[in-house]
C-alpha cells in the first residue's frame, strides 16, 4: 500500500474544511455523558459545527432507574438538577464560539432517547466518544454505542479520549482509509469518505477468498467505484489484499496513520454478539483515529449502477 499521497502534492493539500463539495454533515448530534471519554468527542462536534456553520445538538440522557424509589426524593433528583446545569453552562460555552446550538437532558432508555433526537432533528452525524485503549491494546465499547452502531440512522463518529501529549487537530480530515467488502452501507460509506478527503484517499478490499494476487476483478471495482477526481485534485490510491478485514484495517491505519478511516454500518439485523465480533467494532476497538461509520443508503436508487457493478461477478 503506498504512503505517497502523505507526502506528495503539497500545493494540492486543502481540509475537507475548505472543499468544494457540499459537506454532508449539516446538522450534528453529540451525546455526553460529562466524563473525559466524551470531552474529546464534544470538541470534535464543535469543531466541525464552527468551520462548516452546522447546527450543533447536545443531548445527555439520565437513566431512569434511580427514580424507582416510594418514599423521598432520590440523589438521582440531585443528578438531573446537575446535569441540567453543566448541560446549560456547555451549552453558553458553545454559543460564544459562534455556533448554533440547542441542548437537550432527556430521562430515558439512553439508546431510544438519543435515537429519538436524532430523527426528531433529521441528524446527519452523530458524535459520541469512546474509552481509552487498554494496555491490551483494545478499548471496551459501551452497550449504547453498540446498540446505536447497528440501529442509527445517521452516520456515526467515534472519537477516542485525547492524548495530552498529542493534541489532535479535529478540523483536518486531509488523509482518509475506507474499507469497502461492496456491500450497501460499505458502499455508503465510500461515497461519504470521497466527499470528505481533503487531500488523500486510500480504498481498500480485503478478499476473503484469498485469490487477490491473481484475480483483477476486486481491484477493478474499486478504481470504478473510487477514480482519482480530476475535479478535486483527489488522488485515489485503490489496494486489493488478503486476510481477516478487521486486521488489515488496523494494521494499514497504524502504519498510515489516517486522519479519519471509514466503514459500513453492521446490519440491524446483526445480534448483539455478532456486532460486538464485526470488523466496525474490532477497528473502532483498536484505532485511534476517529471512525466514521455510515449505514446503508436510504436513497438506493442512487445508487443502483454502482451496486450493479460492484456485486458482479
Amino acid at each position: 500500500m503506498s504512503a505517497s499521497g502523505h507526502s506528495a502534492g503539497r500545493h494540492r493539500e486543502i481540509s475537507y474544511l475548505g472543499r468544494a463539495r457540499p459537506f454532508p454533515f449539516r446538522t450534528i448530534v453529540a451525546a455526553t455523558d460529562f466524563t473525559e471519554e466524551s470531552s474529546a468527542a464534544l470538541r470534535c462536534a464543535q469543531t466541525i459545527a464552527r468551520h462548516q456553520h452546522a447546527m450543533l445538538l447536545l443531548v445527555h440522557v439520565i437513566d431512569p432507574v434511580g427514580y424507582a424509589f416510594p418514599a423521598g426524593a432520590p440523589p438521582s433528583l440531585d443528578r438531573d438538577a446537575a446535569a441540567r446545569e453543566e448541560m446549560a453552562r456547555i451549552e453558553a460555552e458553545v454559543r460564544q464560539q459562534g455556533i448554533a446550538v440547542h441542548s437537550r437532558v432527556e430521562t430515558g432508555v439512553v439508546c431510544e432517547r438519543i435515537l429519538l433526537s436524532l430523527r426528531d432533528h433529521a441528524a446527519a452525524l452523530l458524535v459520541l466518544g469512546t474509552k481509552a485503549i487498554t494496555g491490551a491494546g483494545r478499548a471496551a465499547l459501551g452497550m449504547v454505542t453498540r446498540q446505536l452502531l447497528a440501529r442509527s440512522p445517521c452516520p456515526i463518529l467515534t472519537v477516542a479520549p485525547d492524548d495530552p501529549a498529542r493534541p489532535r487537530d479535529f478540523g483536518r480530515w486531509n488523509n482518509v482509509l475506507v474499507a469497502t467488502d461492496f456491500s450497501a452501507a460499505s458502499l455508503s460509506a465510500l461515497h461519504y469518505a470521497q466527499r470528505v478527503a481533503g487531500n488523500h484517499l486510500i480504498v481498500m478490499h480485503s478478499a476473503r477468498c484469498g485469490r487477490h494476487l491473481e484475480c483483477p476483478n476486486c481491484l477493478e471495482r474499486l478504481r470504478f467505484l473510487a477514480p482519482f477526481d480530476e475535479a478535486h485534485g483527489l488522488p485515489v490510491d485503490h489496494v486489493v489484499t488478503g486476510g481477516d478485514p478487521a486486521g488489515v484495517i488496523v494494521a494499514a491505519a497504524a502504519r498510515l496513520k489516517p486522519d479519519l478511516i471509514v466503514l459500513g454500518a453492521p446490519s440491524p439485523e446483526h445480534q448483539a454478539g455478532d456486532i460486538e465480533q464485526s470488523t466496525v467494532v474490532q477497528v473502532i476497538s483498536a484505532v485511534a483515529a476517529p471512525v466514521l461509520i455510515v449505514p446503508e443508503s436510504r436513497y438506493r436508487s442512487e445508487d443502483e449502477v454502482i451496486a450493479e457493478v460492484a456485486t458482479a461477478d
